[in-house]
């Protein structure tokens, strides 16, 4: 990726947008993908998801358990640091790879694509943090701490220290300390400070 000032879409996202799904400890709210591209093509024109192709050519990388996908956008010849997502069940929880079908895989797309445009552009970051929208949405209650394998770390993590400047680090690590807590945050901590120790040599030769 070359220098390039992604679009900042925080704030873009409104809450006539929203959608609830599941009940009780699974209960999420959450923009649909069709909308998020809306979104994406109104404020961010020319910026589109596309997926990391593993070694073996296939869209899946495998984990120890699961696998996973590599979302990234791309303007151009410019990318964006890829992120992962882990392909989940209907619980959060990883299915193993001899279990995955072309169903799950088309699912986790649209779902990382979210993911992946809330996390490099900020657009609708606001439903991750457990922040009001825009046009005032809020629960009737106090949002319940969200089960922690709602958030995925591994994802946040890697892109931090996958970052390809300064700039994009800096953005990375300002949504995850926004998104994370306790343990999480150290972890997006040092992931920030190894890469920036990476990255301030390069922009020294500069």
């Amino acid at each position: 990726m070359t220098m390039t000032t992604l679009p900042n879409l925080a704030g873009v996202a409104t809450s006539d947008l929203v959608d609830q799904i599941g009940t009780g400890k699974y209960a999420a709210s959450y923009i649909n993908w069709s909308r998020t591209m809306a979104l994406l093509r109104e404020h961010a024109p020319g910026w589109q998801p596309e997926l990391v192709n593993a070694p073996d050519g296939c869209v899946l990388y495998q984990a120890p358990v699961g696998a996973y996908l590599l979302i990234r956008f791309r303007h151009g010849e410019v990318t964006t640091p890829p992120v992962p997502q882990a392909i989940m069940d209907n619980r959060n929880a990883a299915i193993p790879l001899e279990k995955i079908t072309a169903r799950d895989i088309t699912d986790t797309h649209r779902r990382g694509v979210c993911m992946a445009a809330a996390f490099t552009f900020g657009l609708a970051y606001e439903l991750w943090a457990k922040l009001p929208l825009e046009s005032g949405y809020h629960d009737d209650a106090p949002p319940a701490k969200p089960p922690r394998r709602e958030i995925d770390v591994f994802a946040i993590v890697h892109s931090i220290a996958h970052a390809q400047n300064m700039e994009s680090l800096k953005g990375h690590f300002t949504a995850a300390w926004q998104m994370l807590e306790g343990e999480d945050r150290e972890k997006a901590r040092t992931a920030y400070n190894a890469r920036k120790q990476e990255l301030e040599p390069q922009k020294e030769e500069a």
